[in-house]
């Protein structure tokens, strides 16, 4: 069976964990990994229904053995996690139950509440994904796909297996779940990260910058939601400094 993460270089470094949005996969954090090697050890993971999960529902026993294994046993001691879009609300699930096992989030394109109408349109979506022809909706992902992302990027994407079945999922997973008051209950330090143009995504920023209590906020210029992946350069460059200082105010405490 193929493994579910990749490792990048040596373990006796500080760990970085990335987890990957919605019909994307570990692959797209090859680049920004390559970048952090110099000075930490990075793990990028498949999340159920994607890459080589694809066969796994996604669902919470299965998200939190995943991440109970990773941050446990193949990281030395507790990482820093970036979770970008889904990978960033599956982290606000897990580091507000097991926050030893996190020594700081950087959270991409994931400040909003999925609570009242916010929750319509993706909860339609997931509708209308069950009803498309698979045929259909892979067209349509597709499509999607060469609308939001460089050719590059998409070639990537496009090699990574997906199970459409993740869209219904997820929206039943976000149901009535308020994301913002389960990060309040975190004390350790956390970096929100957004693109100048995510307007959707940027709806509760600032409640969720109130509720943290070593929070802050990064804006990428002229970027929307998918700011990690066509700024690879200065998104990586965020989450080195914020890992250098997290690192360092956790080594401070010891």
């Amino acid at each position: 069976m193929q493994p579910a993460y990749t490792e990048f270089g040596d373990r006796a470094n500080p760990s970085i964990l990335f987890l990957h949005g919605i019909r994307l996969g570990r692959d797209i954090w090859t680049r920004h990994a390559r970048a952090l090697v110099d000075r930490f050890h990075v793990v990028t993971l498949d999340l159920p229904g994607h890459g080589a999960l694809a066969d796994q529902p996604f669902v919470t026993a299965r998200i939190t053995a995943l991440l109970d294994e990773v941050t446990t046993r193949v990281c030395a001691s507790p990482p820093i996690v970036v979770g970008y879009s889904l990978g960033g609300y599956v982290m606000m699930s897990y580091a507000t139950v097991y926050p030893e096992r996190t020594a700081g989030l950087v959270l991409a394109g994931c400040t909003l509440d999925l609570d009242g109408w916010k929750l319509w349109p993706y909860a339609a979506s997931a509708r209308v994904a069950e009803w498309l022809p698979a045929a259909w909706l892979d067209r349509t992902l597709q499509m999607t796909l060469h609308m939001v992302l460089p050719k590059a990027w998409v070639e990537i994407v496009q090699a990574i297996p997906f199970n459409p079945e993740v869209l219904a999922q997820t929206s039943q997973l976000a149901r009535g779940a308020h994301f913002s008051e389960m990060l309040a209950r975190y004390r350790k330090p956390v970096s929100f990260v957004n693109g100048e143009y995510d307007l959707v995504f940027r709806l509760d920023e600032r409640r969720f910058l109130e509720r943290v209590s070593q929070g802050h906020a990064r804006i990428i210029r002229h970027a929307d939601h998918t700011a990690p992946l066509r700024h690879a350069e200065e998104f990586t460059t965020i989450v080195r400094d914020f890992a250098q200082g997290a690192f360092a105010t956790s080594a401070g405490r010891t």
